[in-house]
């Protein structure tokens, strides 16, 4: 996804902020191993040592309280010494204290390679409550990290750039609310995304369409593209805005598959929490590739048996979804040609 860092007004609602928070620290291995093993491991003394910059594991920045952010450091050194987080690897686990209410905070915490430094790397820690279901996002908040840690720089002495600052701000709403920000934009021509996820292809904003809104949607289309079965595609859709204020994307017809899909999303849109619709995404991935997987058997029966023929051209009729899931099969080759094309003659003239 082509994203650049902007500006973001950070005083825009997107939620109870209230709910989230974030934390960023510079990891010195050299110096926190070297320092470590000074320590016996009592909490106490490792507590004592937090403010001891020859810890190197120091603060950059935090939206945290000053007793939350020393919880959440200790953990963080204690799991690094016993060798509990793997570089570029993320990982959830809950704290043992809440942000705003009773409910407990759970943290996505990854250590990235730092900018222009081989010895020091980058703790990014996004925090919210439990029932945000931050473990549905797992990868938004991976490729939100990494992009971050790009444009952090290494040395404490720098400013922490306007632009970083923003984003971490508004970190929940970039990674968790743009598939409602998607459906109110787009409305009923949401399935065009679905349809353009099925090809894999990638959009472009028209004119006067906003960047965040062409950002909003290649995070759409990432989440809902089958990646790993779908071969790779050069099209590139051009998103339109309407006199209406809503949004399609040009020259995508979308098929009564994502159709359907697209009123399920828009029954649930506007007061389901975001990782039910997330679920519903990854429902609409899966799908898809138990019925691509479907009629991968159906052909290969097909070959000795006429009646699988007449049953793959049910299946691919019923599904809605037959120039999708045919397409898929011609790329991947392992059926018979002929084969495919008796079915799109079939299914041609039963659709006239």
């Amino acid at each position: 996804m082509t994203e650049t860092l902007q500006d973001i007004d950070i005083t825009e609602k997107y939620g109870d902020s209230s709910r989230v928070s974030y934390a960023v620290y510079i990891h010195d291995s050299e110096r926190f191993f070297s320092f470590a093993t000074e320590v016996n491991g009592n909490d106490v003394e490792i507590r004592q040592t937090l403010r001891d910059e020859t810890l190197g594991f120091d603060l950059i920045t935090s939206a945290l309280t000053a007793d939350q952010e020393q919880k959440l450091r200790l953990f963080l050194v204690r799991r690094l010494r016993k060798g509990a987080i793997y570089a570029e690897t993320g990982n959830f686990s809950g704290m043992d204290f809440s942000l705003s209410d009773s409910t407990p905070a759970v943290c996505y915490y990854i250590l990235l390679p730092c900018r222009n430094s081989e010895k020091r790397q980058l703790m990014i820690c996004l925090l919210a409550s439990t029932d945000a279901n931050l473990e549905v996002f797992r990868p938004e908040l991976t490729q939100f990290c990494e992009m971050l840690a790009a444009n952090i720089p290494c040395d404490q002495q720098q400013p922490l750039p306007v632009s970083v600052s923003a984003r971490l701000a508004t970190w929940y709403s970039i990674c968790l609310q743009y598939i409602r920000r998607i459906l109110q934009a787009f409305e009923n021509n949401v399935s065009s995304l679905l349809q353009l996820a099925q090809q894999r292809g990638h959009i472009v904003g028209g004119p006067g369409v906003d960047q965040s809104i062409v950002d909003d949607a290649e995070r759409f289309l990432e989440a809902c593209t089958v990646a790993e079965c779908l071969p790779a595609s050069q099209e590139v859709a051009t998103l339109h805005k309407t006199d209406k204020q809503t949004y399609y994307v040009e020259g995508v017809e979308s098929n009564a598959y994502c159709n359907e899909w697209a009123r399920l999303l828009l029954d649930v849109g506007h007061s389901a929490e975001p990782w039910r619709l997330r679920r519903v995404l990854e429902a609409f991935k899966l799908k898809t590739i138990k019925d691509m997987n479907m009629l991968k058997r159906l052909l290969k029966q097909s070959e000795m048996d006429h009646y699988s023929l007449y049953r793959a051209h049910t299946f691919l009729w019923q599904s809605g979804n037959s120039d999708i899931l045919l397409r898929q099969a011609k790329l991947e080759g392992g059926s018979s040609p002929d084969i495919i094309a008796a079915l799109e003659e079939h299914l041609l003239y039963c659709a006239t």
